[in-house]
């Protein structure tokens, strides 16, 4: 009998993905990574004492022994610090990324192994197949919950120790195995898109809890002009038209951050798209022949992948040149590349 840890959120996905591996044989372990301290406002999601403790009532009614281990200061310094820096040096950041990169794949995948685990197992919506090369990283078949993108981070050595049971099922599909097993998240609604932001909005956070102070400075056109004025850079992203303030008779996008002058560049929506762009801490689950190849980029989580040219270069960077222009490709987010539905690997849009 194999032995599987399973990251348990304390949601329906990981719920299910210990019952049915439970079903199939293996020996089930479940863990829960604790990512805050205990509070009287504390967070209601993944890692907060809500979830644990809900995390807890699924691996009883599994029937699996649970654990709980602390990883405050890791995700603390990891992911909350990476994500303030980014959005104070002008960029997007990507906090899922980022947790699955040092969280569940390097200290929870780690610790599975020290635990004697033959795998690691999450309730990702992505399949790890056989293809040209070995193992390979596939979206999942559910169009609307496929989260291969988020796990790029993923090395080749890791994908013999992962398990994605629920790749090859629909969120639909999930929710009714929840009901048959007879689960205490069967009902339990989807997590937050950023889990520890849960009150207000990104920058909200980054007043309360990351201490960020008001920087007011001015809105800019193309040319240089004054036309608003704002309270901290870090307010807007690249692509954002609503809520910045300025008004006028043609719609205006956020083109441009600029941290060092405290300026927030506003221009036309041509003016809102590139061209080009480059790429640091690239990660091949499939690497390149060698030299220039073509590729589809998804710059973000809802985006198209599109048609471009992938030229790799030294230091883990390349350069990646879409067939059209594409709408607000953000510093700090990631981007992945696909052949059909594989995932090549990815990295971060510089700033």
């Amino acid at each position: 009998m194999k032995k599987v840890v399973v990251a348990m959120s304390g949601g329906v996905d990981s719920s299910v993905t210990a019952a049915l591996l439970k079903a199939e044989g293996y020996e089930v372990v479940g863990v829960t990574l604790r990512l805050f301290a205990e509070r009287r406002d504390a967070v209601k999601c993944c890692g907060g004492a809500d979830s644990a403790a809900k995390a807890r009532a699924s691996a009883q009614a599994v029937g699996i022994r649970h654990y709980f281990k602390s990883a405050q200061g890791l995700f603390s310094k990891t992911v909350i610090d990476d994500f303030v820096a980014t959005y104070l040096a002008g960029g997007t950041p990507n906090p899922c990324v980022e947790c699955n990169r040092h969280l569940k794949f390097s200290y929870l995948f780690d610790l599975a192994r020290s635990m004697g685990a033959d795998a690691l197992a999450t309730g990702h919506y992505a399949v790890i197949k056989d293809g040209p090369g070995g193992l390979g990283l596939y979206r999942g078949v559910d169009p609307l919950k496929d989260q291969s993108y988020f796990l790029y981070c993923l090395t080749r050595r890791q994908l013999g120790g992962v398990l994605f049971p629920l790749g090859g099922l629909t969120k639909k599909e999930v929710r009714k195995l929840a009901a048959e097993f007879k689960l205490p998240t069967a009902s339990e609604p989807e997590s937050n898109d950023i889990c520890f932001v849960t009150e207000g909005d990104y920058a909200h956070y980054l007043r309360k809890y990351a201490g960020v102070k008001p920087r007011p400075g001015y809105i800019v056109d193309q040319a240089g002009k004054r036309i608003g004025k704002h309270n901290g850079f870090f307010n807007f992203t690249l692509g954002q038209r609503r809520g910045t303030g300025v008004y006028g008779k043609a719609r205006l996008y956020v083109t441009a951050i600029r941290p060092g002058t405290n300026e927030v560049v506003m221009g036309p929506l041509a003016a809102a798209h590139s061209s080009a762009f480059r790429v640091r801490g690239l990660n091949w689950l499939l690497p390149p022949a060698g030299g220039e190849f073509r590729s589809a980029a998804q710059i973000r989580y809802r985006h198209k992948p599109a048609p471009c040219l992938v030229r790799p270069g030294s230091g883990g960077r390349a350069e990646v040149l879409p067939d059209e222009p594409q709408f607000a490709v953000a510093p700090g987010q990631s981007v992945v590349f696909y052949d059909g539905s594989r995932v090549l690997g990815g990295g971060i849009i510089e700033l």
